[in-house]
């Protein structure tokens, strides 16, 4: 299977736990779930901006999508700046923390919902990280300290 393939279905896995925690959020408050859907579309844009925008490869993201997303921002690749780093710890944390507080009241969505990104996480670290060449990526060295072993 290509890195493609594990790259869009990992993103894709995130894409339905997170629909997943927004109807969760939104059984409990139309509000919530509107505030939760806006809070996604901002840490994604972030992501993309912070992140995927200075990547060398996202010409051929193996995510695809996020690669074609982040070709809109005129960013040359480059080492990432603490500031870039901090932003995109806090959009992830806002993507995954802000629901689990409902999605822990009903366990089988909870579950569901870590078992879907667990799955996205291992495809990302065990093939597309392996295939990518972002050397600027924090992660990087972790993966090859990690192989070597």
């Amino acid at each position: 299977m290509t890195k493609q393939f594990h790259g869009v279905v990992s993103i894709g896995l995130v894409a339905v736990a997170t629909v997943i925690a927004a109807v969760v959020l939104f059984q409990t408050s139309w509000v919530l779930g509107v505030e939760y859907l806006a809070i996604c579309a901002a840490a994604s844009a972030t992501v993309v901006y912070a992140y995927c925008a200075k990547c060398p490869c996202k010409a051929h993201c193996a995510h695809v999508l996020p690669g074609k997303a982040a070709t809109a921002f005129d960013r040359q690749p480059g080492p990432y700046t603490p500031t870039e780093l901090a932003a995109l710890g806090l959009a992830l944390l806002l993507l995954i923390g802000l629901p689990q507080f409902w999605l822990w009241r009903r366990t089988g969505l909870f579950i569901l919902y870590w078992v879907l990104n667990g799955i996205a996480l291992v495809q990302i670290r065990l093939v597309v990280c392996r295939t990518c060449e972002n050397i600027y990526c924090p992660l990087k060295d972790s993966l090859v300290e990690a192989s070597s072993r």
